[in-house]
């Protein structure tokens, strides 16, 4: 049963069985428990709320009473506690990784997941994690930015852009860097806009974020260890698998361990432009 029918599915229950019990509340009232319960049941439970509020990016539990959010580039704290305690915050993360075929425990204490809607979940939970369970959903964006908005909002100039298109076009191999949340993922995905469209585009992440606008691209996305610790595809397999998918140019989503030496070796070999 797809999410929004169970939503509905719960809300209709917990109405009938708040007006089965005689419960007189009022009607602002009887939302907010209906929406908690079916936060609870089928949604992410006390931050749910904070997910479905536009101008909220990222969500950072670092424990039942000490939660952030990054809304408009700034970090703020949460108000309240929004967990009763540490095992409210691990059945979220259960619930979320559970339906991915993942698990988070002491013997597995962290993961990296993707959720159905593009968002990104990373979760940490102790031993490793020295103040309880940590769980960080960055959001997906539903709206695509292009050079246009790159250009009003001031990161590029006029020139810095056409330099850049022209590094794209010229098949000049193209490494970005900065730090968290500076928006590398995004000026990537700006940049490959720039790739003529008759062109063949592997691109490759640890999750999936690039939407490229070509016809003609092979997305492929790493895969984690099973519960029973087997299966993981790293970044580093599927960058030596796409050499022998006849690639024109290679895009790699992030590089954080040995997958950078074969980036380079790929760079060198006949891919320019990635």
């Amino acid at each position: 049963m797809p999410r929004a029918e169970r939503r509905l599915r719960v809300r209709e229950e917990a109405l009938s069985l708040l007006r089965e019990q005689g419960h007189m509340l009022p009607q602002s009232a009887l939302a907010d428990v209906v929406n908690a319960v079916s936060d609870a049941v089928v949604g992410m439970g006390p931050i749910e709320f904070l997910l479905k509020d536009p101008d909220v990016t990222e969500v950072m539990v670092n424990g039942p009473d000490d939660v952030y959010v990054e809304r408009k580039g700034r970090i703020e704290r949460v108000v309240g506690r929004l967990f009763e305690g540490e095992e409210a915050v691990l059945h979220v993360i259960e619930r979320i990784v559970a339906p991915l075929g993942l698990r988070v425990d002491a013997t597995s204490p962290w993961v990296d997941a993707r959720l159905p809607d593009g968002s990104r979940v990373h979760a940490i939970v102790p031993p490793l994690s020295l103040c309880g369970p940590v769980l960080n959903v960055r959001k997906f964006s539903s709206i695509p930015i292009g050079p246009a908005e790159l250009l009003a909002n001031g990161t590029l100039g006029f020139r810095m852009l056409g330099f850049l298109a022209a590094c794209v076009r010229g098949r000049l191999n193209v490494v970005i860097s900065g730090g968290t949340s500076s928006g590398k993922t995004t000026l990537l995905g700006v940049l490959s806009s720039f790739v003529p469209q008759e062109e063949r585009l592997i691109t490759i992440e640890d999750a999936a974020e690039l939407r490229l606008a070509q016809p003609h691209v092979i997305g492929l996305e790493a895969r984690p260890a099973s519960v029973e610790g087997r299966g993981e595809v790293t970044v580093r397999d599927l960058v030596r698998n796409s050499l022998r998918m006849r690639p024109d140019r290679i895009v790699v989503g992030e590089v954080r361990g040995g997958e950078a030496l074969d980036m380079l070796q790929a760079m060198n070999t006949g891919h320019d432009g990635s």
